[in-house]
């Protein structure tokens, strides 16, 4: 399984993709991105999550939902192989293993630090955090690569997917020669949620740690 800590920068990166500006570029692709950046303020649908090892190797295979709302607020529900659930409801960072019944929260600022993955509070354009070109035309989409700026991510690569539709796919490459491909299916793009959608409720019997109010 990953790392909680992996799960939390994949997701932030990809949420990153909504807050932040991008400049004007002549591709296709990057035309795309930018598109997509600047009309969507909130999404849903499910992902289809693929890790491979330096042999190129299957190691882990996960699926679930996804929710995002502008400002600071997503919702990554993994449902299999083991259910999961990372959330920020725009103040705290929530992670809650089903099968140990344990929710973690912490401050978002606190729990995402000061990487690149703060783009998900830092509204400020995507080139001062990676250098953004091309990649080739594949899987009958139109890809970017962003390389970070700064070398404190565990992630040394990323590519985006789009069509005309906006972000299909993502891969992520690390320092460990691994690869992780999300795959976003049956996206819904500027959806109004319940009040409750980014919420966490405590369920009954669910150790809480972190969070002031069961804490204390």
């Amino acid at each position: 399984m990953l790392r909680i800590w992996n799960r939390i920068l994949i997701f932030s990166l990809v949420f990153g993709l909504l807050v932040v500006s991008m400049p004007v570029f002549s591709s296709e692709a990057i035309q795309w991105l930018n598109k997509f950046i600047s009309e969507v303020d909130s999404f849903e649908g499910q992902f289809i999550q693929t890790v491979f090892d330096e042999s190129d190797e299957v190691i882990q295979d996960s699926n679930g939902e996804v929710a995002l709302e502008k400002p600071g607020k997503f919702r990554w529900q993994y449902t299999q192989p083991y259910p999961q659930l990372i959330l920020a409801d725009g103040e705290y960072l929530w992670i809650y293993d089903e099968e140990l019944l344990q929710a973690t929260a912490k401050p978002a600022n606190e729990a995402l630090g000061n990487a690149p993955i703060m783009l998900l509070t830092n509204i400020r354009p995507l080139n001062e955090d990676f250098e953004i070109m091309d990649a080739p035309t594949r899987d009958g989409l139109e890809w970017v690569e962003l390389i970070p700026l700064v070398q404190d991510t565990e992630f040394h690569r990323i590519q985006i997917g789009l069509d005309e539709k906006g972000i299909r796919k993502m891969e992520l490459h690390d320092y460990f020669s691994q690869r992780t491909i999300i795959e976003f299916v049956n996206l819904q793009t500027n959806v109004t949620f319940p009040s409750d959608k980014f919420t966490f409720n405590f369920p009954e019997g669910v150790d809480v740690v972190g969070y002031p109010t069961v804490s204390e």
